[in-house]
This record gives structure tokens, sequence and C-alpha cells, in this order.
């Protein structure tokens, strides 16, 4: 989820004599360029496929071929968490077929965050017997 925006010092390729071509538009890159991997984009020209906002400058995400900014790929492809509805950008609790916050998965009793669990219950109110 990064990019990196340069001053393109020579509009050759590195394979050869080509010159680079924007990725969007098909024309030759010239002055400020955004490279992803082996790919460039005219700064204008890398926006998100979906609401065509700017990238040069924020994060994105790459799916499927296609370069999404954050907001559009977690309403598309992103996990909500089962507790709050919100999406979970970080670490994930998956237990019993469902995926939550750490800070949400909390025993259905006490409501205390479970670390370990049977039944998302903590071992205080049901414990283990052995």
């Amino acid at each position: 989820m990064s990019s990196s925006a340069h001053r393109q010092a020579s509009t050759r390729s590195e394979r050869g004599s080509e010159p680079i071509q924007c990725q969007r538009c098909r024309e030759v890159c010239k002055g400020e360029v955004v490279r992803v991997q082996d790919t460039h984009f005219h700064v204008k020209c890398f926006t998100c496929t979906v609401c065509n906002c700017d990238l040069a400058r924020s994060g994105f995400f790459q799916k499927k071929g296609e370069y999404i900014c954050t907001a559009d790929y977690q309403r598309l492809y992103g996990t909500r968490c089962d507790r709050c509805s919100n999406f979970i950008t970080g670490e994930v609790v998956s237990a019993l077929g469902r995926a939550y916050h750490p800070k949400c998965f909390v025993c259905s009793m006490c409501r205390y965050a479970v670390t370990r669990f049977t039944s998302q219950t903590c071992r205080m109110c049901f414990p283990i017997k052995r």
C-alpha cells in the first residue's frame, strides 16, 4: 500500500530505448511520475478506479489490476467486525465463523476481553474442567 512520486530524469524505460508510458492514458511520462512496481503513471492519472480521487499522495490498495483508495476498498472488500460493524483494518480475531476487532471480542457474560475462549465466554465465567 504505497507509491513513490519522483522526477523522471529520463523518459526512457530501464528495459531499453522505448519511452515510459502512463498505464492509464498511454501517453509518454514526463515530469513528476508515480511508479508502482514496474508500472508508471502521470501524477494526475494515478486515481482511484472507483471514485477517481487522487492516489499519488495517499494510501491505496491494488486488487485485480485496479488501484483503489482505502475507503472504497473497505466498502467493497473490507471485513466488518461482528460486534461493532466497523471495518477491521488491523489485527483480526476470527472465532466461531465471525470476525472481530481484538477489543470487541469480549466475554458474552462479563464483557471482559476474551483471550482464550469456549463459546464466547471467558474462563472466569465458564471455567474449563480438566
